[in-house]
């Protein structure tokens, strides 16, 4: 008989001690449900991070929505003088700085110069216009008034907007315009100050853009400072990418435009061309923007040549659509169409008007950062 003070000897089992069940993989089940409990824990938690991510950039959005804008129109300002730059850089042999300040100089003599060279045609197109609107817009009331649904539109129109409808008594006319005028002034010296802002922050991203970088690098937590490098590069790299190809597509446009509108014989062709060129940076919708003051002026000079233009921009706008944009998108960034449209809706209807033109942007660098976070579909699971 053995003694239980005793162990058995080596390699006989003993039979004093029940042997406790094990798994599959040799842990306990003690082990095993601490680690599910980990897992469950480790789920919550990142789903807990995630919301509490949504909801700090939609109080982001929400509050400092247009702050947000400033600084993605100076980023975008500081890669496009950072690329042009690189390139005076390579050919003059100069610092970075000195080049950026070189080429706002050479942009700001060129703006200058159209201003002093077109600004006074411009000021007597515009005189122009306005008769000739004036004129059609008499023209266009009398023909409504002559039948009776149009007249019965017009009634319904304020006398402030060209209709028959009388406004409200004791409301001056005058107050109306008063406080639209002072409305505009505000809103126009608003952008031009935010514009200012715009290029002045842009500039200075543009001269140093590694010491905002290093800068943003150490608010992230050390270990995930490679995946925070990482998502910047592929950032740089996408607006870079965009701004090229918008660059691109605005050249040819605004060219084939200036020379479309010299060769029909409109005045003011490179100004409108320039307009046509600068519009095209919101994809699609900015080429209705581009076109209006043509149309504009060309209703100033006569029926005949607005059809003209219209024809114009039509044949131009099509070429852009169907044949450059495409080839341009496939070696810049691609976006789906109905993603762009979409993403100009929901931007502007939050962000108003610098988010409808910031979407495109925007967008394209939160389809690479979600490229970069997210593993590729398998083959098997694609739809």
């Amino acid at each position: 008989m053995a003694d239980p003070d005793y162990p058995p000897p080596k390699g006989q089992p003993s039979h004093t001690a029940e042997a406790k069940p094990a798994s599959a993989d040799g842990t306990q089940p003690a082990v095993q449900a601490i680690l599910a409990l980990e897992h469950t824990l480790g789920r919550f938690y990142r789903l807990a991070c995630l919301v509490v991510a949504l909801a700090v950039v939609s109080l982001l959005v929400s509050t400092g929505g247009p702050v947000l804008m400033v600084v993605c129109a100076s980023a975008l300002v500081a890669v496009v003088l950072h690329g042009a730059a690189q390139g005076i850089a390579r050919l003059l042999r100069l610092p970075q700085w000195a080049s950026v300040l070189v080429l706002v100089s050479a942009l700001g003599v060129a703006i200058t110069a159209l201003v002093r060279i077109f600004g006074p045609e411009i000021m007597v197109q515009a005189g122009h216009l306005r008769s000739a609107l004036e004129v059609q817009i008499r023209t266009l009331r009398d023909t409504l008034n002559t039948d009776a649904f149009g007249h019965f539109v017009m009634d319904h129109i304020p006398q402030s907007m060209g209709g028959n409808q009388i406004g409200t008594p004791g409301h001056a006319v005058g107050a109306d315009f008063t406080g639209s005028m002072t409305n505009v002034l505000t809103s126009t010296f608003g952008s031009v100050g935010t514009m200012i802002v715009i290029v002045i922050a842009g500039i200075y991203f543009a001269v140093s853009p590694r010491l905002y970088a290093n800068g943003l690098l150490r608010l992230v937590p050390e270990p995930h400072r490679p995946l925070g490098r990482k998502l910047l590069l592929t950032i740089a790299h996408t607006l870079g990418a965009w701004v090229a190809g918008q660059m691109l597509d605005m050249t040819v446009v605004g060219f084939l435009t200036w020379w479309g509108l010299w060769a029909i014989g409109m005045p003011l062709a490179l100004p409108l061309g320039l307009v046509a060129g600068t519009a095209n940076f919101i994809p699609y919708l900015g080429a209705f923007l581009g076109a209006a003051p043509a149309l504009l002026i060309g209703l100033s000079v006569g029926t005949k040549q607005a059809v003209m233009v219209l024809g114009l921009y039509a044949v131009i706008q099509t070429f852009e659509g169907y044949v450059m944009s495409p080839f341009i998108q496939k070696r810049a960034v691609s976006m789906p169409p109905a993603l762009t449209i979409l993403s100009q809706t929901i931007f502007g209807a939050f962000l108003g008007v610098w988010g409808f033109i910031f979407a495109s942007p925007i967008t394209a660098v939160l389809l690479a950062v979600a490229t970069q976070l997210s593993k590729p579909v398998k083959p098997q699971d694609e739809v």
